[in-house]
């Protein structure tokens, strides 16, 4: 998870000690929908993977994009 968080930070631009798996747009300012757009991009380039619609519309919290990932068998 520490990539997860890493990517996090730099895309939000955001202390790597701040990001928490209850963290969403409510509590990162920049995470708005470009931000949602250039984290997912990040997230896809990072990982090798293309995310269907349906899973990015499932996005609420850092702890949504974690079991995205567990289920993909990513982490």
């Amino acid at each position: 998870m520490d990539d997860l968080y890493k990517i996090i930070s730099e895309v939000f631009e955001i202390d790597l000690n701040d990001i928490n798996d209850e963290l969403g747009p409510n509590g990162i300012e920049t995470w708005d929908s470009l931000g949602q757009l250039r984290l997912i991009s990040a997230l896809e380039a990072h990982y090798k993977v293309t995310f269907e619609i349906a899973e990015i519309f499932e996005i609420f919290k850092i702890k949504d994009i974690v079991k995205l990932l567990k289920k993909r068998g990513l982490i």
